[in-house]
């Protein structure tokens, strides 16, 4: 497979049912692991989720060879239920929502992806790239630790699943996975 193929731009109207595709790909995956990790989210609320982020110009969508692949939203929003006001949030731009296609997984995709959102986040002037994950899911942890990232805390938020809470500098790069042409507006924060 020629990794240099692949490309991420902000995401436009026409890629809503293409990611809610990738969001039900990813949900079932998570189900066979027996994750409850966005199981909680029905449809119709992850289709609020990705309209809202559309509108917002927060949701950015990977292609490979003009197919739809992977989708990550990066933004300035620090969930207070989970980050203090002594986490200065706002040195941070955060990851929310990222997924891969099955079919394009254990390349590092994700690995790039989180690079490119540190670039943007450097860019932007921020000290940290900063996500949440799902308390329970100990190998997606393993898998944020691996690209750099440490763990702030888990911060349990009752009737929440996420709160274990991941930050790298903005400055570092894991240097993983496939070049990413970058199609996404410069202008972020």
């Amino acid at each position: 497979m020629n990794l240099a193929r692949y490309a991420i731009r902000q995401a436009v109207d026409a890629d809503v049912e293409p990611i809610m595709a990738l969001l039900d790909e990813t949900i079932a995956w998570l189900k066979e692991r027996r994750l409850d990790q966005w199981q909680g989210n029905n449809r119709k609320r992850q289709r609020a989720h990705v309209e809202t982020d559309l509108a917002a110009e927060t949701l950015f969508v990977v292609e490979r060879d003009a197919a739809l692949v992977a989708t990550i939203r990066l933004d300035e929003f620090a969930d207070t239920d989970f980050w203090r006001d002594e986490d200065d949030r706002a040195a941070a731009l955060y990851v929310h929502r990222m997924a891969v296609a099955r079919s394009d997984r254990g390349i590092g995709l994700g690995s790039a992806m989180l690079d490119w959102a540190a670039e943007r986040a450097e860019a932007c002037e921020r000290t940290w790239l900063r996500l949440d994950a799902w308390q329970t899911n100990g190998a997606l942890h393993l898998y944020y630790k691996n690209l750099g990232f440490e763990m702030v805390r888990i911060e349990p938020v009752e009737h929440r699943g996420s709160g274990a809470l991941f930050a790298r500098p903005a400055d570092y790069r894991h240097g993983d996975g496939p070049a990413l042409v970058d199609l996404a507006r410069a202008d972020l924060g």
